[in-house]
């Protein structure tokens, strides 16, 4: 199965602008990839198309804002979805991390079928650990839901500060109707089955 269906575009010249804006909607459709293994496969790709020189130009030169949105996310709710929404405004792309949190249970929830689109990685390790292996310098993602959600991760800000830096982090508030989902939260309610509507489906 062929990873690009754009083939048609390519029938024709097209302007610049209108050849980089076709380049950004390849890239957020398929944001499921690497960015590097995106761009080693669309270059050989445009390699076979006629008029695709800008684009592989323009696909050289890009250098998308990354990010990466870490969590134990057991279970990725509601509460989680919008501030991964604010991020995706804010970045060319946004990774899913999740972690095994060794003071929290062990995952147990699926991942959502409509966050699968995006990369996914799994990690044990230290964030900092995580972030050297992404490359590409991201900037690191945490949801917060209330005061007490900042003083906590700005305690664990010192820490990864000493072990990584030059982090950049980046504290995103949810909106006020989710800022009481926890995922511990929907783990009780799920015992006593009222847990859905804090569920992405």
């Amino acid at each position: 199965m062929d990873t690009f269906n754009d083939s048609a575009f390519f029938d024709k010249a097209h302007p610049l602008n209108e050849s980089c804006l076709h380049e950004m909607e390849q890239f957020r459709l398929h944001q499921h990839l690497p960015y590097r293994t995106y761009v080693k496969i669309r270059l050989e790709f445009l390699k076979s198309k006629p008029n695709s020189a800008l684009h592989a130009e323009f696909l050289q030169g890009f250098k998308p804002r990354i990010a990466v949105f870490a969590g134990s996310f057991n279970p990725f709710h509601k509460g989680h979805y919008n501030v991964l929404q604010k991020a995706e405004r804010i970045f060319d792309k946004v990774i899913i991390a999740i972690g095994q949190n060794p003071a929290k249970d062990e995952r147990t929830w699926e991942i959502p079928k409509s966050i699968q689109n995006r990369q996914i990685e799994h990690y044990n390790s230290l964030l900092t650990d995580l972030l050297t292996a992404v490359g590409d310098d991201p900037v690191l993602i945490r949801g917060l839901r209330n005061s007490t959600d900042f003083q906590y991760e700005q305690n664990q800000y010192r820490y990864m500060q000493e072990l990584m830096p030059n982090i950049n982090i980046v504290n995103i508030y949810c909106d006020k109707e989710f800022e009481h989902i926890s995922s511990s939260g929907i783990r009780t309610l799920e015992k006593f089955n009222k847990h859905q509507k804090y569920l992405l489906e």
